[in-house]
């Protein structure tokens, strides 16, 4: 049986810094979730998410960046629990998430750290930034730990995955409750270009119908930013695509 096709594309772009990198790892979290590799052999692909993750920690503190706006959130359902047609139980639910998530990473030390001490890790990492660096003369300790019985390798990556979870947890809550913040809307883009001023934005999420054979180009800061359909068909070597484009878009807040 084939798949259907999906009925809109969906995309996101975030209008911060801060949320910018929320998504870059959440990609990355994905990539190394051991649930799906069972079975799998893209190592590699694996261990660059790995320490694209630990690069991207390295950079900023994403540990007090979260336990920031988680605390934010927990301020914003107490302003929801007024509200007379709010759903109390699944209020009550995301608040004992929030509070879980928070406790976890207020105990916990720099995000990572324990696996900068992992000897096959760190032995490894830096020939994983080289072109061609993993080959099996560069990296026999990695030939070897790939050689060895695959629960062993399930374990150390189930392992190293446990230093991960906390940050994954909080980041998966954040991400879903900024998203989840407003509804989409309907909107149209005459001849492929729409150009907003706005109050504060943290993320846009953009839903396009996939009969649209074009695709959008998003830019801007946090008050301002425009969307441009390029045309995955150019014609006479435009690019753009200059035809009303009617899509659905959310414009999620910056959390304050």
């Amino acid at each position: 049986m084939t798949s259907q096709p999906p009925t809109t594309m969906d995309y996101e772009y975030p209008l911060s810094e801060r949320v910018r990198t929320y998504l870059r790892i959440e990609h990355l979290l994905l990539l190394m979730k051991p649930s799906d590799l069972v079975g799998t052999d893209n190592y590699a692909g694996y261990f660059s998410a790995l320490f694209s993750i630990l690069d991207l920690c390295e950079r900023s503190d994403i540990r007090s960046d979260l336990v920031k706006d988680l605390e934010r959130r927990k301020q914003q359902l107490k302003f929801w629990a007024s509200h007379p047609d709010v759903d109390s139980p699944a209020l009550e639910a995301t608040r004992a998430q929030l509070q879980t998530s928070l406790s976890a990473l207020q105990q916990a030390t720099r995000i990572g750290a324990a696996l900068k001490q992992e000897r096959l890790l760190s032995s490894i990492r830096q020939r994983f930034a080289m072109a061609g660096g993993t080959c099996n003369f560069d990296l026999p300790q990695l030939h070897y730990w790939l050689l060895q019985d695959p629960d062993q390798r399930q374990r150390d990556m189930a392992r190293w995955w446990s230093e991960l979870a906390q940050l994954a947890a909080a980041l998966s809550l954040e991400l879903h409750m900024l998203r989840e913040h407003v509804p989409f809307t309907e909107i149209v883009a005459p001849q492929g270009l729409l150009q907003e001023n706005t109050e504060p934005l943290a993320l846009l999420r953009l839903q396009v119908p996939a009969t649209i054979a074009a695709y959008p180009v998003v830019s801007g800061h946090k008050q301002r930013f425009s969307v441009r359909f390029m045309s995955t068909e150019p014609e006479q070597g435009r690019a753009s695509f200059e035809q009303d484009v009617t899509f659905y878009l959310a414009r999620c807040p910056i959390c304050q």
